[in-house]
């Protein structure tokens, strides 16, 4: 029958039956996209699409949820970028809180369709935001602009 280990699929590999009573076998490893693998565990087709699956390039953590071309998307890979990386713990929060609220609002509109005059509407609704703010909780905008 052969070596134990043959018997057992290669790492990462998870088998199961369908309700067609046929087996499956997925490359399935944290943070890779799930690959579909041919044939039989061990055989050549299977163990040249394992090997192909293996040596594969990690998702990108919300890639399936992030459409390109979006100012999600330009959000997304400035933080993954070493521009972003060696700053300051402190100052990636900073940056990434700013971010992450310009997402909110906008995150699925085209990056390609911004322009100067968005840009400057965006800052005149914070700053309106901003004084709302100080009104209501009584503070000026000195104490505001020390936030």
């Amino acid at each position: 029958m052969g070596p134990p280990l043959m018997r057992r699929p290669p790492k990462f590999v998870q088998a199961f039956v369908d309700r067609n009573g046929r087996a499956r076998f997925y490359f399935r490893r944290p943070g890779f996209k799930r690959v579909s693998l041919p044939g039989l565990p061990w055989s050549p087709e299977f163990m040249a699409a394992y090997e192909q699956a293996f040596a594969g390039q990690p998702m990108a953590i919300g890639a399936d949820r992030t459409v390109p071309g979006t100012l999600r998307a330009l959000a997304v890979s400035y933080f993954a970028s070493p521009a972003f990386r060696t700053a300051r713990l402190s100052t990636q929060a900073t940056y990434r809180g700013v971010i992450e609220r310009l997402c909110v609002e906008h995150g699925n509109k085209r990056a390609a369709l911004l322009q100067r005059e968005h840009v400057v509407k965006l800052i005149a609704a914070r700053r309106q935001a901003r004084r709302r703010e100080c009104a209501a909780s009584g503070a000026s905008l000195a104490d505001a602009a020390r936030r």
